[in-house]
């Protein structure tokens, strides 16, 4: 905050004004609120340091796995957004400037049968709640920010505001010129948010959701076949618009055509509805609004819609649906969940706003501005991973997690390990609520909820099941002992740590038991087991999969010794010194550590000792990380460090992970590797962990 005010004269006008507050009137107050609420996003903008990048895909709503919306393009208007799994996304966007029609999302055929050009984009900034797009034309500028609150709640559960199934849509129009303009904004999208293949028969509606003093529209499929299929798109629950009634505002529900070509003609929508059901891609019928904002000259307009959507069942956790948290705290009411974002909207978009500046300062101070932009790259795709659910029958909230792009499964373990250290840092509880299903299902209380699967192994789980449904048999996981149980003992440590209390844990630990002792039993050489990095192939005798097996004890300790449990920790912690003096003897290489215990000439990043030095556990000395990571500059690419000697290819995951341990010059030349492939990457997808490190290899 210093730096601030001393680097922009508008830091010492906000402290100047504060000192007047308590003499302005209510209304002057208002008024002062607005203005430093504008205050701080342009502090956001200046200071919070995200550089103008191209990222390979820019995120718009993304709430979880299924409400996952991108743009992936250069531009908003160059192509619809998709879902993550790339099907396309119907949301369209027009805005009419002095009688001139043009277009902001969607591609040149947005209207069948008719070219409309685009705006200017000016900028696109992607930070960790919000993406901020600026366009420009003639003599007017359009800001478009989509706020998802994927920030921090202090003492709750869950501690992410992300519980929230929203995306906020604000609309600035400001002009640029000096001289007034007519202008009409214009925002539609299809049914195909709510479907997983345009065959599906849709309806819609302007009662689903009742909301005094907005519009609200729905759309989704008739037949609501809850939890019934596997793909990645959602075809049952509702995608809602709601917008502020006003004179200015229009809405209708028709095609595609009919709604855009309207507008684009400076004509007044349909006086009614289309008649629902119809197929999705049977004239695409679409939610459309516009706004007909009048002659607009010094002051700037804004407009705004929410979207929402209500799955109404999200998970089935053997044999039970789970309805959306949400619902548990707004009466399973749709309506009353709109009314209360309605109320709290200029509340939300403030905390993200305020989020989004605090972590990208961090963000600027711990790596810099390239680190800064792949950072808040990734906010939005880890949080947007998850949905949290009401257990009705423990009374209390759980979280998943969707292992996205390759199985589908639910909770994989090895997935939500590399998302740990960002919910380690701000969202504790949340990580503890995804622990939950985990711990419950190794610990054999699926019955509770209809279908017993007794679990009988002497290590943790790999997953629950294929989304959106947990059923899986333990002789049905993919087994990575090691693996599996490090992980969840590391990140049982971390939330440990972080919320400095373990009694939750009181009916685990003969389970966490089990786990340790599975662990003394294979350490110090995993053998020929599985780890996370499997696509690889088989890695016998693996000196990253022991480091993680001596964490994962170590974090055993940790938890014992939290709870009191003294003698039992140092029973496990005797064991630590003799594996750890076997890991450095046997995986020492020379100037590195080996990739294999029994491979000569092998190298490989040792990205799970990084726990190691987050909890303080000091197992290791500071030699091993200075060795290897000054190996691993010698094994630098144009696109960062490949993940062992086996293939060029990297994780971006745990690339990340061993630039955390090193120096301040070896972290910045690795998150200037990754932010340099995904600012040149040619395949627009959402940021990918699995990448080629070398131009001539991708």
């Amino acid at each position: 905050h210093s730096r601030a005010s001393a680097e922009y004269p508008c830091g010492r006008a906000g402290g100047e004004a504060y000192s007047q507050i308590l003499s302005i009137s209510p209304l002057q107050m208002k008024a002062f609120r607005a203005q430093i609420f504008t205050f701080l996003v342009f502090w956001a903008l200046i200071v919070g340091g995200v550089p103008s990048f191209r990222p390979p895909a820019v995120p718009l709503v993304v709430n979880n796995p299924y409400v996952s919306i991108w743009s992936a393009a250069d531009h908003l208007y160059d192509n619809f957004p998709t879902h993550w799994s790339g099907g396309t996304i119907g949301l369209a966007g027009l805005i009419r400037v002095d009688n001139k029609t043009y277009r902001y999302m969607g591609p040149e055929s947005v209207l069948s049968g008719a070219s409309i050009p685009n705006v200017t984009q000016t900028d696109v900034k992607v930070y960790p709640t919000q993406t901020v797009y600026t366009f420009e034309q003639d003599g007017i500028q359009l800001k478009l920010t989509f706020s998802t609150p994927a920030y921090p709640l202090s003492n709750q559960s869950p501690d992410s505001a992300n519980y929230l199934p929203i995306t906020i849509l604000t609309y600035d129009i400001m002009i640029t010129d000096g001289h007034p303009h007519t202008v009409e904004l214009y925002y539609d999208n299809s049914g195909e948010p709510a479907v997983t293949t345009a065959a599906e028969e849709i309806t819609w509606s302007r009662t689903q959701a009742n909301v005094a003093g907005y519009t609200t529209l729905s759309i989704g499929t008739t037949k609501q076949a809850y939890l019934a299929q596997g793909s990645d798109r959602i075809d049952w629950g509702y995608w809602y618009i709601s917008v502020e009634s006003d004179a200015s505002l229009s809405t209708v529900m028709t095609s595609d055509v009919m709604a855009r070509g309207s507008f684009a003609n400076g004509k007044a929508f349909p006086s009614k509805d289309d008649t629902p059901p119809r197929v999705c891609s049977d004239h695409w019928p679409v939610l459309a609004v516009t706004w007909s904002l009048g002659s607009i000259s010094n002051k700037s307009v804004k407009k705004q819609i929410t979207i929402a959507y209500d799955q109404i069942y999200s998970m089935k956790y053997f044999g039970h649906s789970l309805s959306p948290l949400w619902r548990h705290m707004y009466n399973n009411s749709p309506g009353t969940m709109l009314t209360h974002v309605h109320s709290q909207r200029d509340v939300i978009l403030q905390n993200c706003t305020s989020f989004d500046v605090k972590i990208t300062e961090s963000m600027q101070k711990s790596g810099g501005a390239n680190y800064t932009a792949i950072a808040s790259l990734a906010w939005r795709q880890a949080t947007g991973g998850m949905i949290f659910v009401w257990n009705d029958k423990l009374n209390v909230p759980w979280g998943f997690l969707k292992e996205i792009s390759s199985d589908g499964d639910v909770s994989t373990v090895d997935v939500l390990y590399p998302a740990s250290p960002l919910f380690v840092l701000s969202f504790p509880e949340s990580l503890r609520l995804n622990m939950l299903p985990l711990l419950a299902y190794a610990n054999n209380e699926t019955a509770t909820y209809g279908m017993y699967v007794p679990y009988n192994l002497a290590w943790a789980p790999h997953h629950l099941g294929h989304w959106p449904v947990c059923d899986l048999a333990p002789n049905h996981q993919e087994q990575m002992p090691m693996e599996e149980s490090g992980n969840m003992l590391i990140m049982l440590a971390a939330i440990a740590k972080s919320q400095g209390n373990v009694k939750y844990l009181s009916k685990y630990w003969k389970l966490l038991v089990i786990w340790g002792d599975f662990l003394v039993s294979t350490l110090p050489d995993p053998g020929n087991q599985l780890c996370t990095d499997d696509f690889e192939g088989p890695s016998p005798h693996n000196v990253n999969l022991a480091a993680k097996g001596i964490v994962g004890l170590a974090s055993l300790v940790y938890l014992f010794n939290m709870d009191g449990q003294t003698e039992t920790a140092k029973n496990y912690s005797s064991h630590i010194p003799s594996f750890v003096s076997y890991w450095m003897t046997n995986a020492s290489d020379g100037d590195h550590y080996r990739l294999e215990y029994t491979l000569a000439n092998t190298w490989s990043l040792k990205y799970n000792l990084m726990y190691e030095r987050v909890l303080g556990f000091n197992s290791f000395p500071e030699s091993v990380y200075e060795k290897d990571c000054a190996y691993y500059q010698t094994k630098m690419n144009d696109y960062g460090i490949p993940l062992d000697n086996r293939s060029d290819f990297t994780k971006t995951d745990w690339l990340m992970w061993a630039a955390a341990m090193c120096n301040q010059d070896q972290f910045e030349s690795i998150t200037n590797a990754v932010y340099r492939f995904a600012d040149e990457t040619p395949d627009r997808l959402p940021f990918t962990d699995w990448y080629f490190t070398d131009r001539k290899s991708g």
